[in-house]
Formats: C-alpha cells, structure tokens, sequence
C-alpha cells in the first residue's frame, strides 16, 4: 500500500500540468497565503541566524519570506519533489533578490541531510502528502537539532473552511467525496481536531501545540479566476471534479463561483480559509 500511496503522490504532483499551474499562479497564490505563511512562522519561532529546512517548497513559498527573515546570517534550504517545481522556486527567489537560500530535491521519508542540521523545519500544506507519515516525521526529527522546531500548516476541516467548502461544496451536494482511509494521502488528512499532534507524539516530538485557525486569503483578482486556480493546483481533487458530465461540472461550477462573489469587494476574492497549525520541539 505504501508503494501504491507513493506513486499516487509523485505522479500528481511532479506532472507537468501540475508544475505549469503553480508556476502561472505562484505570484497570486503567494499574496492568498500569507496570513498563512505568518502563521507558520509564528509556531516555527523563526528568527535571524537560523537554519531553516522548508520541505515541499513548491514554486518557492514560504522559502522565500523564511530567506528573508532569518536574514544574511542565516539560511533556508528549500526542498521538493519535483526538480521542475524546485527550478521554478529558484527562479523565483533570484527575483525576490534572496542570496541565502539553497535548493534541493528531496523525499521528506528519505531527508539528504545529517542529523541536527537545522534549527527548523517548516511544511507548509505538504505534511497531509505523506505516504509514510511515521518514517517521514522521524526524518524531521532527526535532522533537527536539540530543541528544534518542526512546524506544520495542514487545511482544516471543511466546516471551518469557508474557501474549500465554497469551492467543492456544490460539487459535495451532488454527489459525495469517496470515503478515504485515514492514511491515504489526500488534502483533508488532518482536518480532524488532534490527529496531526497524534502523529507527531508518536513520532517522538514534545512540546506539541496544535490549534485550528480561520484565516483571510485575499485572492487579487474575481470570483472566476479565483475558481480556475482553485481547479488547477488542488490536483488531488480534480479527478472526483472531473467524473461529473460537463452539464453537471457547469453548473457546480456557477454556484461555486457564486458563493466566492458574496467575498468579492471588486479588487480582492477573499474567501476565509480554515486550516490546522500544529508543531513539536526534538
């Protein structure tokens, strides 16, 4: 099952499709998410002079504002799957003017660094991807040093989240998500209060804190597009997207785009967004 959940994962998320969709929406995406961004800097404790280990990196976000925090005295190694992702990232930290940041591809199961190398690490919306979720956290712990800060953003339920509910939930009316095992790699993983510090505990982390928050995510643009990129970088859940005819996707399609306007104030389609921070100390 392990190998199968793998192959699911990589096969998503280093598709060329998938690469092409968040390098074309990384600048909105970036501004959608800060509130979220800040949020797991906070529970990461991130300060200059630290040594940041960011993992599923994507198209550069949160590597990017972690380079600029830790400053010139510190450094954040940015990581992912895909090498096609990890180029764009680079692209677009050189932008940004960041000079402390190196990247590199990488399996969070199979971490390529020695023990105690960082001061933290950060996962911003990657953890719930794990195939192996035990073997991956024990890579975090391991390379962390002594006391180190592991920091997780996972999405919060969908009773919490007015943006995925907004997005799927005409969709969900029409014909329910098929049920998943806890354990299947899949967005809402987590979304259920405590299983995200229940993994790290057994992981061996302590200090565990653990708390769902509702957060803006101020999308610079209308309802239409906001719905677009929702479809495009949410890969997981285009297939159940696309197994409605296309009179049925349609028409989901407006009333998604129709809740997303009640947020629109002509300039910003920001749809509050649920999500779970938790973190732990090696």
């Amino acid at each position: 099952m392990e190998t199968q959940f793998k192959a699911m994962v990589v096969d998503e998320w280093t598709a060329n499709s998938t690469t092409a969709a968040w390098r074309k929406w990384h600048p909105k995406f970036a501004v959608q998410l800060a509130a979220m961004t800040a949020a797991l800097v906070d529970a990461a404790g991130i300060k200059p002079g630290m040594r940041v280990l960011d993992i599923a990196s994507g198209t550069g976000e949160p590597a990017i504002t972690l380079s600029k925090l830790v400053g010139a005295s510190g450094h954040v190694t940015a990581t992912d799957l895909a090498a096609d992702m990890l180029a764009i990232s680079e692209d677009n930290a050189r932008a940004a003017g960041c000079t402390n940041i190196d990247f590199r591809q990488a399996d969070a199961h199979e971490l390529p660094f020695p023990d105690r190398s960082f001061d933290a690490v950060t996962v911003r919306l990657g953890a719930m991807y794990f195939w192996d979720c035990t073997k991956a956290l024990a890579e975090i712990r391991r390379v962390l040093r002594q006391g180190g800060v592991a920091a997780f953003v996972c999405w919060g339920g969908l009773d919490t989240n007015r943006y995925v509910l907004s997005a799927l939930g005409p969709f969900v009316k029409r014909r329910e998500l098929p049920p998943m095992p806890a354990d299947v790699p899949q967005p809402l993983r987590f979304a259920t209060k405590g299983s995200l510090s229940a993994e790290l505990e057994r992981a061996g982390f302590s200090a565990i804190a653990e708390e769902s928050r509702v957060l803006p995510a101020p999308w610079p643009r209308p309802p239409e597009e906001l719905w677009q990129q929702f479809y495009d970088v949410a890969v997981p859940m285009q297939p159940y997207i696309d197994s409605f005819d296309a009179a049925t996707r349609e028409a989901a399609r407006a009333e998604a785009i129709a809740e997303f306007r009640q947020c629109y104030d002509g300039t910003f389609t920001d749809v509050p967004i649920g999500v779970v921070v938790a973190s732990g100390r090696r």
